[in-house]
């Protein structure tokens, strides 16, 4: 630890005082540490950064300032859902941390962020807001607001196992029977037939695709894919017969169309959510459901695992794992073909 740099205690947890090499004044922080090897580890954390930080002039700027110009650029490239997401998430962070400079927060600031978040919301909120505050320092480091993302190193909350939610094939007749408005149906169907995202099927486009070869593109170009990468998907019989359907009525760039103007996110949802009600369905389905049940009508019919996953554009087989209960069958299959070696 250097000279001008020293630990102390106060209200049960360490800080650290130090002199501001750009206005030689005591500054002092909070490392919000309660053990002293884990406050002097920040310590010298934040002596490299300071380091870094005299070597190259950062630009200074608020969490209000940042958070206008974030949310402007996620505006441009994010959907609607995420960027009201990332808005709620400048919101409670202002309410912590107040309006602090973008160069106050620090792994260890994040940590206790993160473990505040996990015992006021849930893991799946505290997960979700961890990747979102990875992403906005990634963005501010080239911005040359921080040297470092503070995010980096710190493990993700682990979530507690849970069952994907999907239709039956009655309970998605009965859905389907609910549904009066054609295009409303249309893009039900699809999304079951495809298990695309629903904002991949929202901003979908003709030039995306392959009436020869019967295969779709998503290539990032309309709407950043989750994994951020260019995949093809091929199309169904059922697929098709809905692209050759809406051909028909081609007005726009888009595929699915409303009174001539696009669909939103919040319109398909709320809409969704009607259907299932009236149809008395378990009120949990989503719009999101759809794509559980493309992946576990695929698995129960004997798809395998790998190839689910390579349809739904996932990046590790292990995020489709979540169906293999589905494959009792194929397993029971499986185990009595020991019934052939043994007897």
């Amino acid at each position: 630890m250097g000279d001008k740099m020293f630990l102390f205690r106060r209200n049960g947890k360490w800080h650290v005082e130090y002199i501001d090499q750009a206005t030689n004044r005591t500054k002092r922080i909070s490392t919000h540490c309660k053990l002293k090897q884990d406050a002097i580890a920040f310590v010298s954390r934040f002596e490299e950064e300071l380091a870094e930080r005299q070597a190259r002039k950062l630009t200074p700027i608020s969490l209000a300032k940042f958070r206008d110009e974030f949310l402007e650029h996620s505006g441009t490239i994010h959907s609607e859902k995420t960027t009201n997401d990332y808005r709620l998430l400048f919101t409670a962070l202002h309410r912590v941390f107040g309006d602090v400079q973008l160069t106050g927060f620090t792994r260890s600031t994040i940590e206790n962020y993160v473990e505040r978040r996990l015992r006021d919301t849930s893991p799946y909120t505290a997960r979700r807001e961890l990747a979102y505050l990875s992403s906005m320092f990634n963005y501010a480091i080239p911005k040359n607001y921080l040297l470092t993302n503070p995010c980096k190193g710190i493990k993700k909350p682990r979530l507690p196992e849970k069952l994907p939610l999907f239709f039956s094939r009655e309970e998605f007749q009965v859905l389907l029977t609910n549904i009066h408005d054609e295009t409303m149906k249309d893009i039900v169907l699809f999304a079951v037939n495809t298990g695309l995202r629903q904002m991949e099927i929202l901003t979908l486009e003709w030039s995306q695709v392959n009436f020869k070869d019967g295969i779709l593109i998503l290539h990032n170009q309309n709407h950043l894919t989750k994994s951020k990468k260019v995949r093809s998907l091929p199309l169904n019989k059922a697929a098709m017969e809905i692209l050759n359907k809406q051909r028909e009525k081609i007005g726009s760039e888009l595929v699915f169309m409303r009174a001539g103007k696009p669909f939103t996110q919040s319109f398909v949802s709320h809409k969704f959510k009607r259907y299932v009600k009236r149809s008395k369905l378990n009120p949990k389905l989503s719009f999101h459901a759809l794509r559980h049940t493309f992946a576990s009508w695929l698995v129960q019919r004997g798809v395998s695992i790998y190839q689910v996953s390579k349809l739904l554009g996932h990046s590790s087989v292990n995020v489709t794992a979540i169906y293999a209960h589905l494959q009792t069958d194929n397993l029971r299959e499986s185990v009595s073909k020991l019934l052939e070696t043994t007897n």
